[in-house]
């Protein structure tokens, strides 16, 4: 087992991260290769292997951190929400500025994504607001409030994709597009599912 605190490890790591970000630039994931990016990075095939077991393994790792991190701001902006009587606003700032930190990974990938990326997301970005509306709202959870969740979870991530698709500016900026989309959103799920 490799020692993840050594600092041989921690560059080698850190130069694979930057090859496969940079190789990305040329090409969808699909296209980049284990020796490609060994090359990229200056590093031996060995070296690679005892970090990722492929190129795949690296690219479901970086995917995983993201959602990770995506959920993790969910449910702290819930429990912030909790403790200081705050706005459920909150979240929809928590969920694109907790995206906006892996920008350059979603502005690579996205653009060449057949759908796996954004369906990792969205299923990350309901799970996030599942968990977050159960640390508000224990009555949370039941089927409507479920498809409530994936709905606003792949509105996130068309927002995300169309903006990264058709501007350079950071992602930051839609977080007033996203509030007026998810509020409009809101109102209209809350309608059709009471009228029944």
């Amino acid at each position: 087992m490799a020692n993840t605190h050594d600092l041989r490890y921690v560059r080698t790591e850190e130069a694979i991260r930057s090859a496969f970000m940079a190789l990305l630039v040329d090409g969808p994931a699909s296209s980049v290769t284990a020796s490609a990016l060994c090359r990229r990075a200056d590093i031996s095939r060995n070296a690679f292997y005892l970090h990722y077991a492929s190129v795949g393994d690296l690219y479901v790792t970086l995917v995983n951190e993201l959602v990770a991190d995506v959920s993790a701001e969910a449910k702290a902006s819930a429990l912030r929400v909790m403790t200081t009587g705050g706005v459920d606003r909150q979240l929809p700032s928590a969920l694109v500025n907790a995206l906006a930190k892996h920008e350059g990974f979603l502005r690579s990938l996205l653009p060449s994504d057949d759908g796996s990326l954004a369906k990792c997301l969205a299923e990350g970005l309901e799970g996030a607001y599942v968990d977050a509306a159960l640390v508000i709202n224990e009555s949370g959870g039941g089927f409507e409030h479920r498809m409530s969740c994936a709905f606003a979870a792949w509105a996130l991530v068309g927002l995300v994709v169309r903006w990264i698709n058709t501007t350079d500016l950071p992602l930051e900026g839609a977080l007033p597009l996203f509030e007026q989309f998810q509020t409009g959103l809101s109102e209209s799920a809350t309608h059709f599912l009471t009228q029944g």
